[in-house]
């Protein structure tokens, strides 16, 4: 079956006048101890969200028996990780208000559970107490893939899926050449982002699941050298994931194990589908990729408040053609290779760690306020108030 691998791409193309944003943010429940609380446990993760089913009215998906996500009509979505880590998803608005009055709305319902039930839940980058093998996996056939697949990957690869947390920002491009400026921008600006959220102190780095993704799998995670470059195009992106090792396809509603398979081999082969391209191009992790509008995955869970700044943030310099090309040029002079020892030091020290030229990251930082604030409205400013100090 033939079928065009950039289309997947230009259909994520927006008129200038309909760009939106959205944010998807996770978090922990934990006992008032700040224990685990399992899947399949008593008041465990899937009665929690079959309670939070109840309350919204929410259309629930299952595998099997499993609760595993709730849908709302108008696109919000409470989702698990795969350590039970429960994921918010708004829907894609035209201003940082509209997110917050839906982050609002969903803060209501875990204060309804937390009534009943005594547990928290928490904005943090990783799990304050539990380690890999004391948190239940969720009983997802995704993830019988995934999981032996980074348990030989890297040595970290299961902290990540059991015990990290992050935010995305989830953005629009109006055409290619927009798609890859921003996604440029977004690899460029990952070890500053990354300071500016970290928030997942642990064994001396001050983002620890920063760090987890270092050691979870090359092949799919990090910044991508070919795609930083100043003359990258979508074309490369498909390269790319031409080369990103298959993981699985889907086929009559069951995972079909792909390991060890190239997408390339299997899209020459015509037996390649649309739906598994899509399928595909969810599997790498890297600081930023397209879905198929842009997500930014580079910051730790955090606040409410804080997920709001990083869209006030994306929507200040991404929406604004000269705010973007001012960001883009901060770290334009960085190769790949400092791109990537500047982001480890990020995890490491977070504001104060070294940009390539010596200076802290706080100094990018607050160039790249200062670009944020030069674009933003009134309305805007208010949000981006908790990163200005």
């Amino acid at each position: 079956m033939s079928f065009d691998l950039q289309t997947f791409f230009s259909n994520g193309h927006r008129a200038a006048d309909e760009l939106c944003l959205g944010i998807e943010s996770e978090r922990f429940c934990v006992t008032p101890s700040q224990q685990v609380v399992q899947y399949s446990a008593d008041n465990g993760i899937a009665a929690i969200v079959e309670q939070l089913r109840v309350l919204s009215g929410w259309k629930a998906k299952y595998e099997g028996e499993n609760i595993m996500s709730l849908h709302a009509a108008d696109g919000r979505a409470i989702t698990l990780e795969p350590g039970g880590q429960i994921e918010f998803g708004t829907t894609p608005q035209a201003t940082v208000s509209a997110l917050q009055q839906e982050m609002q709305d969903f803060q209501q319902l875990l204060e309804q559970v937390a009534a009943t039930t005594g547990q928290q839940f928490l904005c943090v980058g990783v799990h304050p107490t539990a380690e890999p093998e004391q948190i239940e996996r969720l009983p997802k056939a995704r993830y019988d893939i995934l999981e032996p697949h980074l348990q030989q990957a890297d040595d970290l690869g299961i902290h990540m899926m059991k015990t990290t947390a992050g935010v995305q920002i989830n953005f629009d491009h109006s055409d290619a050449e927009d798609a890859m400026l921003k996604l440029r921008t977004c690899f460029a600006l990952s070890p500053v982002i990354q300071a500016l959220f970290a928030n997942s102190p642990k064994h001396g780095f001050k983002s620890w699941r920063g760090h987890i993704w270092t050691r979870t799998d090359n092949a799919r995670c990090g910044i991508v050298e070919s795609l930083v470059a100043a003359d990258s195009t979508i074309a490369d992106y498909i390269d790319y994931m031409l080369d990103v090792p298959m993981l699985f396809i889907e086929r009559d509603g069951a995972f079909v194990d792909m390991r060890g398979k190239s997408f390339r081999d299997y899209y020459a082969s015509g037996d390649a589908t649309a739906a598994d391209w899509d399928l595909h191009l969810s599997t790498p992790f890297p600081e930023v990729r397209f879905r198929p509008q842009l997500e930014l995955r580079c910051a730790d869970a955090v606040s409410d408040e804080m997920s709001l700044a990083l869209a006030a943030l994306v929507k200040t310099v991404f929406y604004n053609p000269s705010a973007l090309q001012s960001a883009y040029e901060l770290t334009a002079e960085w190769t790949y290779n400092q791109r990537v020892a500047t982001l480890h030091n990020a995890h490491r020290s977070a504001l104060d760690g070294a940009a390539p030229d010596g200076k802290p990251l706080h100094d990018y930082a607050q160039r790249l306020l200062d670009i944020a604030q030069s674009s933003a409205t009134q309305a805007q400013l208010k949000f981006l108030r908790p990163l200005l100090g």
